[in-house]
C-alpha cells in the first residue's frame, strides 16, 4: 500500500538531489553531479478517409540516461570493469529516499558506457565527465511501461 502524501509537510522534507542514491555496477556513488533519464514512446497515427484519426499504433520506446560523474568515480568504474568496458552491460539502480515517503527506485538495465564527454576549464569546480549510459530498459518501482513486456525464455 502506498503511504499517503502529507499536506502540508510540516515535520519532514521533500525529495531533493541529496535524496538520490546512485548504484553503478554494484558500487554506490555519492560523487556525481547530475543524473538524467527519459522514457519516450513514439506512436504512429493511423488515418483513413475521415478527418479524425482511426487509431494509434503501439509505437516504439526509446530509453536515454546520462550522468555527470566526477573524474575519480569514473576512473573507479572503468578500473572495476576492466578491458572491454564499453562492451560490458552494467546495471544502474537509482533510489530516491526521504523520511515519510515510500522509496522510489529506477532500474536502468543493459546499460553500456557508450559515450564519455570530458571537458575541463580553469576554475574552482571539480572535474566531471558526462557519461552516456544508453540503457536497454528502464523500470520505475519495478514496473514496466508495457502491458506485454519482453521476458526471457524459460530457463534462459
Amino acid at each position: 500500500m502506498t503511504t499517503p502524501i502529507p499536506y502540508p509537510l510540516i515535520n519532514g522534507v521533500r525529495h531533493s538531489f541529496s535524496s538520490i542514491e546512485l548504484k553503478i555496477a554494484d558500487q554506490i556513488f555519492i560523487g556525481f553531479k547530475s543524473l538524467n533519464f527519459s522514457i519516450t514512446r513514439s506512436r504512429g497515427l493511423v488515418r483513413g478517409n475521415h478527418p479524425d484519426p482511426l487509431a494509434w499504433t503501439r509505437g516504439e520506446n526509446e530509453y536515454k540516461a546520462d550522468s555527470e560523474l566526477y573524474l575519480a568515480e569514473l576512473a573507479l568504474i572503468l578500473e572495476q570493469l576492466g578491458a572491454g568496458w564499453q562492451d560490458l552491460p552494467i546495471a544502474v539502480l537509482v533510489t530516491y529516499g526521504e523520511s515519510g515517503f515510500d522509496p522510489i527506485t529506477v532500474e536502468l538495465t543493459g546499460c553500456h558506457l557508450d559515450g564519455l564527454d570530458f571537458s575541463a576549464s580553469q576554475g574552482t569546480d571539480a572535474l566531471a565527465v558526462k557519461v552516456d549510459l544508453n540503457p536497454l530498459k528502464i523500470l520505475i518501482n519495478g514496473k514496466d511501461g508495457n502491458t506485454t513486456p519482453l521476458v526471457p525464455p524459460p530457463g534462459g
